[in-house]
Order: structure tokens, then sequence, then C-alpha cells
């Protein structure tokens, strides 16, 4: 890699590089390679245990000036594959877990090429390179072939599911020479590459960037999880031109995981709704509505539809439905509210509530960009509707519990929307929040946690749609 990399001169001033003067100079290392030697001289098995073992403490030590013993390398590199496949048993099946495991020993140059890439990233950062620039969408790009040449091949269900193993085990992340700052500045490119340019300046960015993945879902993804055949539509045209010229981008893994939550949790309110109306429920309230099309969509549902939003977006959202020729339902009335001015039940009680009837809330998307004591507010007042009344809504854990990967996700991913002008404000612990519901007069609580719905939504996928291990949690309570 020295010469791959560096010029002659350059090789030649590096002691590293040829004279194996780290060695002489680390005790520690001195007495691992006389172990690793005398393992391979009583040929102890690469997949053992205790060659395993030797594998974890080589990488530890973060040397590998061997480059004159290939036997050596090549034996501790396949018990550092073991190593790592003991690791990623826990989280994959054993089919796959083979899978990883002989493309991981049948590829051993993929595994030597991480070095080389890492060191050129971390010049670009420390160079104060722009994520956008053309160098290190480069880069990027070359850093997920070599991931899926690695790790899962073309199968985008393995992918999540390693890239999750990852997260969850930091063992996997040995030998790679990552830092927090490195990875966060690769995920920033991520975040760029990723990125939908839009033309619509009616909804809040994160009203459009959902309103996206559920679109994208509808082309990408099969079999669909939520099916939504006006989520193009609604768009527009310059939008929906815009997300089908390039679908390609949906099928990144940050895509792919946003897009999982959305259209899971959209599923989810959905299917509740279902519940409710099999209940007698015959009102249905959308809060923070956006681009949401369940009116549209179902304008035979039994019933009253009210849609709240800020009147500049839904003033934005009637044309669009006008444009696109999206006929509106008798049954739907929209209740535009700033908060500012008008209390929600205000809103709901001139647009025709009646608060004496049950009603289904559908709160998606909006609890993390409000302040707790809104929030409270809100949750208080559903909660003194009748009897038979429930609320589905998403919320945010507090990011400091993620493990670190998840953790710098969450960060930028929370810093481009601060940046866009929604900033999230808010999270909540599971338990204290299912306690403060109880207290504002609900009687049944459950919180489901990304695992939950994987199960009930996503289980035997192999398009890769699948929710990580992030601090999104839905909740649904009943009075």
């Amino acid at each position: 890699m020295y010469d791959e990399h560096l010029s002659e001169n350059d090789t030649r001033s590096t002691p590293a590089a040829d004279d194996g003067s780290v060695r002489q100079t680390n005790p520690a290392w001195t007495a691992l390679v006389a172990e690793v030697r005398d393992a391979m001289e009583r040929a102890l098995p690469a997949d053992s245990e205790a060659a395993q073992a030797l594998a974890r403490r080589w990488m530890q030590l973060g040397l590998g000036a061997t480059h004159d013993e290939p036997a050596m390398l090549r034996w501790i590199g396949e018990a550092f594959v073991h190593a790592r496949c003991t690791l990623f048993a826990k989280h994959l099946s054993p089919a796959q877990t083979e899978d990883v495991r002989r493309r991981q020993l049948a590829n051993m140059a993929h595994m030597r090429a991480w070095p080389a890439l890492v060191a050129e990233l971390r010049a670009q950062m420390d160079a104060g390179a722009a994520v956008e620039s053309a160098a290190v969408q480069d880069m990027l790009r070359r850093w997920q072939q070599l991931f899926r040449d690695s790790y899962c091949g073309d199968d985008p269900a393995l992918e999540s599911l390693v890239r999750e193993a990852i997260v969850h085990e930091p063992d996997l992340q040995f030998g790679a020479g990552m830092d927090e700052a490195l990875l966060a500045y690769l995920h920033q490119a991520h975040v760029v590459a990723s990125h939908v340019p839009l033309a619509n300046a009616g909804p809040k960015p994160s009203a459009l960037m959902v309103a996206v993945q559920r679109a994208a879902h509808q082309l990408v993804d099969s079999p669909r999880v939520f099916d939504d055949p006006l989520a193009l539509t609604i768009l527009g045209p310059a939008d929906s031109q815009s997300l089908t010229s390039d679908l390609s981008r949906f099928r990144e893994p940050m895509a792919v995981g946003l897009r999982s939550s959305v259209v899971v949790r959209s599923r989810f309110a959905e299917d509740e709704w279902a519940a409710a109306i099999e209940r007698g429920v015959r009102q249905y309230v959308v809060l923070g509505a956006g681009l949401d099309t369940s009116a549209y969509r179902h304008p035979d549902a039994p019933g009253r539809m009210f849609e709240v939003d800020l009147p500049a977006t839904q003033a934005w959202k009637r044309a669009r439905l006008q444009e696109a020729g999206i006929e509106t339902p008798s049954s739907l009335h929209y209740v535009p509210v700033d908060f500012e001015t008008v209390s929600l039940p205000q809103g709901l009680a001139r647009a025709g509530f009646d608060a004496s009837q049950p009603a289904f809330f559908s709160w998606l998307g909006v609890s993390m960009y409000l302040d707790e004591a809104s929030i409270i507010e809100t949750l208080r007042y559903i909660g003194r509707c009748a009897p038979g009344s429930a609320v589905v809504f998403d919320y945010i854990t507090p990011f400091s519990s993620l493990p670190m990967m998840m953790r710098i996700a969450m960060e930028q991913l929370a810093a481009r929307l601060a940046a866009s002008g929604e900033p999230w404000k808010t999270h909540f612990e599971p338990a204290a929040l299912a306690d403060t519901l109880v207290s504002l007069g609900f009687s049944q609580c459950r919180s489901w946690a990304p695992d939950e719905l994987n199960a009930r939504y996503l289980a035997g996928r192999t398009d890769g749609l699948h929710m990580g291990p992030g601090p999104g949690r839905f909740m649904h309570a009943t009075i």
C-alpha cells in the first residue's frame, strides 16, 4: 500500500515501510508475533477460538508491518475473518453468516483495501474538502462498492443486516482506522449523495422529504408496505421528474432506512384507523397532515375526516390537489391552525368536530419539532375526548442511548433539519412518556420499537427495507 500511494522518495523515507522499526520498539507486538508464529507451527486452525483471540489482539494493536511474512498475514487474516463472523452470527442467520464468511475469505484483498481508502478519506477531511466535492463523492461510491464486495454482494436485505450488526458491535470496527470525526464526515457525504433537489416551496422541508420517500416506495420497493397511488402525483410534475430521474439514490442505505420508517409509520396509522372504524369510531383527525393522501385514497370511508395544518401549507396543498385533478371528498374538512392564534380545540370545533363522539387521531412526524409543553397540551386535549378515542404518534428517544455510529447519523440528520429551519426540540423516554399519558387520561398505552415493527411489517423481505436501531418509536394510546 505504501508503494501504491506514495512516491519512491516518500517510500524510502518512511521507516515503517521497510525496516520493521515499529515491531522492534514494541514489546507487546514482538510477543504477539511470537505467539502467532507458534500457533501456526502447531497448525492451530484459523477458525478456532484461540486463533480468533489472537486476531483480535492483532487488530487492537493496530500494527501490520509484517509484509515480509505473507504466510503469517494470510493466517491472521483468516483468523480475523472468523472472529468477525462470530460477531455477525449474533445478527444474521447461519446461511447469511456463511455467505459473509465465504465472501471475506475469498476476497482478502478487499479487506486490505480498506486502510488505503480510509487514509484517502481522512486526507480529504483534514484538507477541509467539501463533502459534495467530486473527489469525496467518488470515494463514497468506491466505499459503497467495496462494502458490498466485502460483505453482502447485491443482496440488499443482507446489506441492511450487516450494517445494523456493525452499529451494534463496536468490535467489528477493529482495524478500520475510523474515528467519530471521520464517521461524521462520511455520513455527511452520504447525506449529500442521497439528497433529492425539489422545486416546491409550499410545505416544510420535512414534509417534502417524507412525501418523496413515500413516492419512491411506490417505484423501487416490492412488495409495497404502504400502497399510495397518489404519492407521486401530489408532488407535482417538476418534483416527480426530479425523483424519477435517478431512482438509484433511493437504494442507498441511508435512503432505505429513512423510507422504511416513513412507510411503516404510514401503514401503522392506517391499520389502527381501520381498527378504530371496526370499533365504531367515525371521526379521523390527521394532525400536521402535510402531503398525507389518506382522505383522497379512501373517499368512501365512513364518518368525517379532518386535516389539521398550518394555513400556508394547506393553501399550497389544496392548489396542488386542484392542479393534479385529485378530488376532495365531501367527508373531508380542512382545519387551518396556526397555534399562535388559534387553538386545536377551536379549530376543530369550527370545522364541525363533535367532541361528544370518539375520534381517532394520527400525528406523524410532528412531535420532535415541537417543544414539550405544546406536545403535552395537544395530548391533554385528546385525552379529554370521548371514551373510545385513540391517538397514534411517533417520537424520538434521546440520542445519548444510541450506538456511536447511529448517534452520529442521527446528529447529522438533526443538523440538516435544523439548518433548514426545523430543529428537533423534544425527546422522550418510553416509560416516562407512558406515565405522562396515563396522567392525561389515557387508559392504555403501547410504545412500539423498531424490532417489533420490523417483525410486524418487514419480516422476510429481500429488498433491504428494514428499520434500524434508531431513536424513533411509535405510541398508540387509547382512552
